[in-house]
């Protein structure tokens, strides 16, 4: 008897740690995702910034900086998640052949992605900050990585009742372990 509070005692501590362990350590919130898509005319690129749930990156902070980090442009996204690059009026000798534009929300979501007035294909890869990258294109969906966990509902339900299930069970097996243990001393 004496054993097998002991050894529940234990498994309480081992489950507790598992529990509070990586809420201990800080790491980046995998919610939901964020993407971007341009809209071409002939003097401006509209980029749209979106999370992967269809709500607009308002307001979120957008900084454009030349090949060799020199600040280009500052500015904020609208409140449907807008942002105009205009390159019009710039003189060719003068416009800048890549551009690198990084768009931050404050709360973790950042957007990079790289214009190149050269080349329109779009490549997107996601950066060690959890960020996305890609070249410039002139398609209309919306481009970028979605987020760790972001499941249709009838997924998400599946995966929470497989992880209680596995919990429960590796409890039923070891409380029987237990009792055989007992049994056999």
């Amino acid at each position: 008897m004496m054993m097998a509070r002991t050894g529940f005692a234990l498994l309480s501590v081992l489950v507790a740690l598992l529990i509070a362990g990586p809420l201990a350590v800080p790491a980046p919130a995998h919610a939901h995702g964020a993407g971007w898509q341009i809209e071409d005319s002939a003097n401006t690129k509209t980029y749209g910034f979106r999370y992967t749930d269809g709500s607009p990156m308002a307001f979120a902070e957008v900084v454009v900086t030349t090949k060799n980090g020199k600040v280009w442009q500052k500015a904020r996204t609208d409140w449907i998640g807008q942002f105009s690059l205009g390159l019009g009026g710039t003189p060719a000798p003068d416009a800048p052949s890549e551009l690198h534009i990084k768009v931050a929300d404050g709360m973790g979501h950042v957007v990079q992605l790289t214009y190149q007035s050269t080349d329109t294909t779009a490549n997107a890869t996601v950066t060690p900050g959890g960020g996305q990258t890609a070249a410039a294109s002139s398609a209309t969906a919306i481009q970028g990585t979605p987020a760790l966990f972001d499941l249709p509902l009838w997924a998400s339900i599946l995966f929470g009742c497989s992880i209680l299930a596995n919990l429960f069970g590796g409890l039923l097996l070891w409380q029987r372990r237990q009792m055989a243990r007992k049994q056999s001393n």
